[in-house]
């Protein structure tokens, strides 16, 4: 997935062709702006103000009680990013932003946006991480029960197109009736899991400053009749006892590969004979694989906010290894390109 310069009218392509145009410039302010104005007009709530019918300027700033001057600067800005269109002077959704930025729309992400003020403070410290090569604890950053409930807020909507792909891909013995979701949060994902593959229940291990908003989310997605939240911290403490299944989804990248390595070995003891544990994370190409923005992108992104970074095939299958599991097999799937599922059994029991 990239980003690129796309120009509008034919002196726009012909500058670009004829190397005339300041490009850093260019990716410098036009996204910062765009990503600003996506995240405005949800937190004002210009795109729900627009949900039953077009509206002028003067009515959607009266109705918000915004500067029309201003309003009207940044749905241009919306317009020409493809979340609004505007006729005879009155602005609508689009179908993209139906699809997307509207409370209960398919697939919402409205709360990611929220989550995005949080990220753009995140990202301030790239410059501290390339001098000292010292990343930021995300979870020992936030601060308060809003910046926590946005974020897990913001994870829940990534993970609702990343369940189904998990319920059909996890292998899970029959008669399986306990699902560790370590670092679950809402527990969308072991939920999914679990629906597919009864009676197994799904037991969310996650820190206690998160409990209250991922309780409330697996209440408020109807899945709390097969999830439970327990405090614990994967870093140091049990995992579970005599599971059936350990999820460990976008958990990873958050540890070093020594880390890792321990967290498996801990797993494997929390296992039951013959148990499933899954790794779901972004994948990490090859050495030598040629660049990809959104993957790459996002590895940045994971050094900056914990030091750590996302891992290849390679290394997860390694660590299954060394942790002593066998049967270890790797998924991958159009619908998530970016991520990886590998899975592996605890040697015994009933296969």
């Amino acid at each position: 997935m990239r980003s690129k310069l796309v120009p509008e009218s034919l002196t726009e392509r012909l500058a670009l062709w004829a190397g005339k145009v300041p490009v850093p410039i260019v990716d410098t302010i036009f996204p910062l702006l765009k990503v600003r104005s996506l995240m405005a007009a949800e937190r004002l709530g210009i795109f729900e103000a627009l949900r039953d019918a077009p509206l002028s300027p003067v009515a959607l700033a009266a109705a918000l009680h915004l500067d029309e001057a201003s309003l009207c600067l940044l749905l241009r800005v919306l317009v020409a990013s493809g979340y609004l269109a505007e006729r005879a002077g009155q602005y609508r959704l689009t179908p993209l932003a139906r699809r997307t930025l509207l409370r209960g729309s398919p697939l919402e992400c409205r709360n990611f946006l929220r989550f995005t003020y949080t990220q753009w403070q995140l990202v301030e410290h790239l410059e501290h991480l390339l001098q000292t090569g010292q990343g930021l604890d995300l979870h020992q950053s936030m601060h308060g029960s809003q910046q926590w409930e946005d974020y897990q807020r913001a994870m829940l909507e990534i993970a609702r197109s990343h369940a189904p792909i998990l319920a059909r891909s996890v292998p899970v013995r029959r008669g399986a009736r306990l699902l560790v979701d370590v670092a679950g949060s809402h527990g969308l994902l072991g939920a999914a899991i679990c629906h597919r593959h009864p009676p197994l229940r799904s037991r969310v291990l996650e820190l206690p400053a998160a409990l209250d908003a991922a309780h409330r989310l697996a209440e408020e997605e109807g899945i709390a009749d097969v999830v439970e939240h327990v405090s614990g911290d994967l870093r140091t403490g049990p995992l579970a006892s005599g599971a059936d299944v350990l999820l460990l989804a976008n958990v990873v990248h958050h540890f070093t590969p020594e880390q890792n390595v321990d967290l498996l070995r801990r797993a494997h003891h929390s296992l039951a004979p013959g148990g499933t544990v899954a790794i779901w994370d972004i994948e990490r190409r090859a050495d030598g694989a040629a660049p990809e923005l959104g993957r790459d992108a996002i590895a940045l992104f994971f050094r900056i906010t914990s030091a750590s970074r996302c891992f290849s095939e390679g290394d997860l299958r390694a660590w299954l290894e060394a942790a002593g599991f066998s049967r270890i097999c790797s998924v991958r799937s159009r619908a998530a390109p970016l991520h990886l599922l590998v899975h592996a059994g605890k040697p015994g029991g009933q296969k």
